[in-house]
């Protein structure tokens, strides 16, 4: 009680202030240590901050989706010269093995039995794991197991390759559709446009892993209608399997350097002035030998987010393997003719719903059609990139012998 009353009249008691120079002096002294420290803090914030740039790419993992980019500081101005590609930062590691892993099965799905027995041909149709329409669709019509098992003597089977997503909904989804059909080989690398890569190089694994024994794989995506008996009719007339690397051939095509444009190429990650000669990612078709040596190659060659171009240009470029033109493929939008259905192996751009319609159309018995004179020639494709659009392509067509 009595100490308690002693610290109130101690609160209570007058506090003798510091003198004004007493003050000056303490403030002097303490700038200096103040402005150091200052310094040394902004100093230490920015390397943290230079460090964060490539610490922030290099995490960029194609497993994991497609985070932000480019990368921004202030909203305005670019850490980097050169934008950087979603999913693929400056620093991201390019190594197919790294996502691939050759040595395990890295398989969520996988339909063994379409190998057994070996068929003639697969055809591996490239879908997106939300694409269960398109895929009924192919299943329905050209891909429908009746053909497949009466008509082609189950020398042809389709099989659709997805990687994964986000959603365990769309996931779970699959999973049901691979119990109805088993037709689904699925990845565990997320499904984005600039994984497909990695999808591409995924079936080549699948493929020379389980059906080594077959002639030929093609790979297609789901918005294209298939010519099956004129693709089988192409591919029993060649001499011999062995070495076979066909579709449409696109030559002279340049990288674009548009951070906007939907097949924009950093320096880093293709440097040099023109692609080489590839086919288009809408349908090719190759042997099995050569599947195995592309995809041998894969392994040993940085990626290329373009598929197309890395599987079929890159890789076969230095596996020293040559793509040829063949006219019945084409990434053009056919016009809507039963004939012209008839003619070509493969037709672009056809939603689900134009899916029957073609289909219907391909087998209307009633319509009759004018043998197409097929002779000596055949229309290489030569694919420049348009100056003003680099959108646009121009075509250029010329007759060739064939050798």
């Amino acid at each position: 009680m009595f100490y308690a009353r002693k610290m109130d009249r101690m609160q209570l008691l007058p506090m003798e202030l510091p003198s004004a120079s007493s003050i000056n002096s303490s403030v002097n002294k303490g700038k200096g240590p103040f402005l150091k420290r200052l310094t040394i803090g902004f100093i230490i914030l920015t390397v943290l901050g230079l460090l964060y740039v490539p610490a922030y790419h290099s995490v960029q993992n194609p497993l994991l989706g497609e985070p932000p980019t480019p990368w921004l500081l202030g909203g305005t101005h670019l850490v980097s010269s050169i934008a950087q590609l979603h999913g693929w930062g400056e620093n991201t590691s390019r190594d197919v093995g790294t996502y691939i892993y050759p040595e395990n099965k890295t398989t969520i799905l996988s339909p063994l039995e379409i190998c057994s027995p070996s068929p003639f041909l697969i055809i591996a149709v490239c879908s997106a794991v939300s694409n269960e329409k398109a895929r009924l669709a192919i299943r329905e019509t050209w891909a429908n197991r009746y053909h497949s098992d009466m008509t082609y003597n189950s020398t042809v089977k389709v099989v659709f390759i997805l990687g994964q997503s986000d959603n365990e909904t769309l996931n779970n989804s699959v999973a049901e559709e691979s119990e109805k059909y088993n037709d689904i080989i699925q990845e565990k690398f997320y499904d984005t446009y600039n994984n497909l890569t990695l999808k591409s190089v995924a079936l080549l694994k699948w493929v020379t892993s389980y059906c080594e024994t077959s002639k030929y794989l093609m790979k297609t995506d789901d918005d294209m209608f298939i010519n099956i008996p004129k693709l089988l009719e192409t591919l029993n007339a060649r001499p011999r399997s062995n070495g076979t690397l066909i579709g449409c051939l696109i030559c002279g095509a340049k990288p674009i350097s548009d951070p906007k444009n939907k097949w924009y190429t950093p320096k880093y990650m293709y440097s040099e002035k023109t692609y080489p000669n590839y086919l288009s990612g809408t349908a090719y078709v190759m042997s099995l030998d050569v599947a195995a040596r592309l995809y041998k190659q894969a392994l040993r060659t940085p990626i290329l987010h373009l598929e197309d171009v890395y599987i079929t240009g890159v890789c076969a470029k230095w596996a020293k393997l040559q793509p040829v033109n063949h006219p019945g493929f084409s990434y053009v939008p056919r016009k809507s003719d039963a004939c012209e259905f008839k003619r070509v192996i493969t037709a672009h751009k056809v939603s689900p719903i134009n899916m029957h319609t073609v289909w219907n159309k391909f087998n209307d018995l009633n319509i009759t059609c004018n043998a197409i004179h097929n002779s000596s020639q055949e229309k290489k494709v030569t694919v420049i990139r348009n100056k003003k659009n680099i959108n646009s392509f121009i075509i250029k067509k010329k007759l060739n012998k064939i050798s």
